[in-house]
């Protein structure tokens, strides 16, 4: 149903919108479709991955938390992803090691990155709300582990997701 990604030959991704009540957000470079996000649930906190290899969940660690706990269909948790107190970014922590960084470069500016120490700056996620309803995503040539990128796609599109919702009811 979903293809995997091949970094070498994709290096730009959309991820559009379909639906108004319970949105769906499919990932896409066009020609192939690479997985899904999906919320349910009365608050629409909770997401729900799936690409070709895996089901993710994103569940908060709890109703007031500022951690996201990441976690696959048997409900092991592989990784987290923190926000200090009185920061703006993010720090995602896989099992595996792999940490990485997400933050909005500017202020005022609808893009996004994810920056990793060892392998520098992996990708750029820009939010084109409230013009359109899709988010592209440019992903740079870095040795990235092949497996982690649809989850920092997915995991920045739900934090910019539930960043807009939050504007929204403010």
């Amino acid at each position: 149903m979903y293809q995997e990604i091949n970094t070498t030959t994709t290096n730009e991704l959309s991820l559009l919108r379909h639906g108004w009540w319970s949105p769906k957000y499919e990932l896409t470079d066009g020609l192939n479709q690479y997985g899904q996000l999906s919320y349910d649930g009365i608050s629409k906190r909770n997401a729900e991955v799936r690409t070709a290899t895996c089901s993710l969940y994103f569940n908060f660690e709890e109703f007031f938390s500022r951690t996201i706990l990441i976690t696959d269909n048997s409900g092991a948790v592989i990784g987290k992803c923190t926000r200090e107190l009185f920061s703006r970014a993010r720090v995602l922590t896989l099992g595996s090691g792999f940490t990485a960084r997400f933050y909005n470069p500017s202020l005022f500016s609808r893009e996004y990155v994810w920056e990793s120490v060892g392998y520098g700056k992996i990708m750029s996620l820009k939010n084109h709300f409230p013009f359109t309803l899709t988010t592209d995503i440019h992903l740079y040539p870095t040795n990235t582990p092949v497996a982690v990128i649809p989850k920092l796609i997915f995991l920045g599109a739900h934090l910019i997701i539930l960043r807009r919702r939050k504007r929204a009811v403010h």
